[in-house]
């Protein structure tokens, strides 16, 4: 396997082209910065909130963001740290050393102090499937912390591999709403309080986002959070792999098949009324019922907790 740039041995093969370390990394980087200014993800002067587990993909794109943006941004590498003993508690360390090294703010937000207990708590107070009062949690503290700290957006580094995973979630749920809201910018971004959410990594696939981290010696931990297998999207990510590996190319394809919807019907969809978000009664924060789902679930544990 020769590299298509200069012929030499390659490291990898994809959809994104076969390459040698090098002309990977640039590659990388470039696929990257192309999707930021074709979609004017970051512009000079903004905030930019990246947020940062301390794993491969989050700090592989702390690296880049910081690397290119340090200059003309301000830039602030948010955790939440669910409280998930001998798995959060490792990348967080891991976190705060490669912001330290280079030169980031880091601030850690817990679901402990916004919900009042930890993800290892709520799973013994909560039967079922703990991804779902998980992702709830997630979004809201995410939002949450990036208003704080003032930022115009929130960088996540979410792959190719992972919109495909919401974009089949979705078509299987009949969600068409939530499928047309994906993209390189998703969410509702026009309603106050609520801040952006960019993937500047959307177009490169989890492969190489691993391989990125290791050819730039980012030392994280490439273990899958301990409860992930236990929702549809483990099911789901599974199927995308099997599929991928049958028809290669399928995972691009539905990508593109989901900006085509996107363009087409995104203006209807936030124009539509049944679509419009208040404000929570309780925290303030944008929501689609009086009460957001994130104060619901810790209204849900408080009771749980008096029980």
């Amino acid at each position: 396997m020769k590299c298509e740039a200069c012929k030499q041995s390659a490291i990898i093969s994809s959809s994104n082209g076969t390459f040698c370390v090098e002309h990977f990394k640039s590659n990388f980087e470039r696929i990257t910065l192309s999707t930021i200014k074709k979609y004017k993800l970051i512009n000079p002067g903004e905030t930019i909130a990246v947020a940062n587990s301390g794993g491969k993909d989050s700090l592989s794109l702390l690296y880049i963001i910081a690397k290119y943006f340090k200059k003309t941004n301000n830039v602030v590498s948010i955790t939440i740290d669910e409280g998930i003993a001998g798995y959060r508690d490792k990348t967080i360390e891991t976190m705060k050393k490669y912001c330290e090294s280079w030169d980031v703010k880091y601030k850690i937000y817990s679901y402990n102090d916004f919900a009042g207990a930890t993800m290892d708590m709520i799973t013994k107070l909560k039967p079922g499937i703990p991804c779902g009062t998980c992702g709830v949690l997630r979004r809201y503290m995410l939002n949450f912390s990036a208003a704080e700290n003032k930022a115009d957006k929130i960088a996540t580094a979410h792959n190719m591999d992972d919109e495909a995973e919401n974009i089949m979630m979705n078509l299987f749920q009949n969600d068409f709403e939530k499928m047309i809201r994906l993209g390189p910018v998703s969410g509702i971004a026009q309603y106050r309080g609520f801040v952006p959410r960019i993937k500047p990594f959307m177009f490169i696939s989890e492969k190489e986002t691993m391989l990125f981290s290791m050819v730039n010696g980012i030392n994280a931990l490439h273990t899958p959070c301990p409860y992930s297998g236990f929702g549809f999207r483990g099911v789901i990510s599974r199927k995308i792999k099997e599929l991928e590996s049958e028809m290669p190319g399928s995972k691009r394809h539905m990508l593109d098949l989901m900006m085509r919807l996107k363009n087409e019907y995104s203006d209807a969809y936030v124009e539509n009324p049944r679509n419009k978000l208040v404000d929570c009664t309780i925290c303030g924060a944008p929501a689609s019922e009086e009460i957001c789902e994130a104060c619901n679930v810790k209204l849900q544990i408080k009771q749980l907790k008096s029980t």
